[in-house]
């Protein structure tokens, strides 16, 4: 088997191997839990694996034909918030705090982890690259906006802690790659395409794991009306893949570019909004921020497949 035969097999599992470490995680906590301290260096090593093909170039590319860009902003401070507003008002009412969860998981910033899975399907990893950065920049200004637009209260974002987090990261890993991959000519990066991207899907399942742990309490607490607030949730998140595919396509994009719109609009940086949440509202409106934890990266699998479905990759020649 060769090594882009190898990639392609692990592509195929991992909707299923992602699933399958959020059960285990959440069913051994205490064993998963020492990963902890490893998301960050595992991150940065993946950002690193993700960006190896990344040239100078195409990062002047993309911020010179913004619309796929402008696009994902639109969807996600925009449009997702607006549908979260309009269906925590009519099934969420007579919970004011839990209608503001569900508004405020949809205004924090994309997610870092979605370059992550625009590399493991094949995105354009440098849109995805410049989404999370720009959407880092403004959300200090949109976010606030937003929440006490929609949901009367002010809060205040941490853009300098943020902005840290985004440089240590995603800036730094990806530079690097680009360097490397400029001093180079992409001629050694090109040979090892499919073992980068082996390392980046390795990478993702142990994020998983560690992350998956903290959750495990909130699981063996849900009862009934928490499970309806998860699954309003969870299909109010697939909205937002939805909008990102459903704008690629009406704007006529490429494959790659699909793949990144889809991930950057879809996923969100719910530590973020646990975060907010945590300082400015009461404990129930935590809820709908933190339990999409729970079904984010499923999510993210499960769209990775209707991608492999619908937008099959070409098969690269063998080794």
């Amino acid at each position: 088997m060769t090594s882009h035969q190898l990639n392609r097999r692990l592509s195929a599992l991992m909707p299923f191997v992602v699933p399958l470490s959020i059960v285990v995680a959440v069913l051994f906590p205490g064993q998963f839990g020492v990963l902890l301290p490893a998301i960050a260096p595992v991150f940065f090593v993946i950002v690193f694996a993700g960006s190896s093909t990344l040239r100078a170039r195409s990062i002047v590319e993309t911020l010179r034909h913004p619309l796929p860009l402008l696009l994902i902003l639109g969807i996600l401070h925009v449009v997702m918030p607006v549908v979260a507003w309009a269906v925590a008002r009519l099934g969420f009412a007579g919970s004011p705090d839990i209608a503001a969860g569900m508004v405020l998981e949809f205004l924090v910033p994309t997610a870092s982890a979605g370059f992550a899975w625009i590399a493991i399907c094949g995105g354009d990893l440098t849109l995805g690259l410049v989404a999370v950065f720009v959407d880092a920049v403004l959300t200090p200004v949109l976010l606030p906006f937003g929440v006490e637009f929609l949901t009367g209260a002010h809060v205040s974002v941490d853009s300098g802690e943020l902005m840290r987090s985004m440089v240590v990261m995603v800036l730094a890993p990806s530079v690097l790659a680009v360097v490397f991959n400029e001093a180079t000519g992409g001629r050694v990066s090109g040979r090892l395409i499919p073992w980068l991207q082996m390392v980046v899907k390795f990478g993702i399942v142990v994020v998983i794991l560690a992350s998956s742990t903290r959750i495990a309490p909130i699981v063996r607490t849900l009862d009934p009306m928490l499970l309806v607030i998860t699954g309003v949730m969870f299909l109010i998140s697939l909205t937002g893949y939805g909008f990102g595919w459903l704008a690629a396509r009406l704007t006529g994009q490429g494959r790659e570019v699909t793949v990144a719109m889809i991930y950057g609009s879809g996923m969100r940086n719910i530590n973020a909004g646990a975060v907010i949440a945590a300082a400015f509202f009461p404990a129930a409106t935590m809820f709908p921020v933190i339990i999409s934890t729970l079904f984010q990266q499923v999510t993210a699998a499960l769209i990775s497949l209707a991608i492999q479905r619908r937008l099959p990759e070409a098969n690269p020649g063998d080794d």
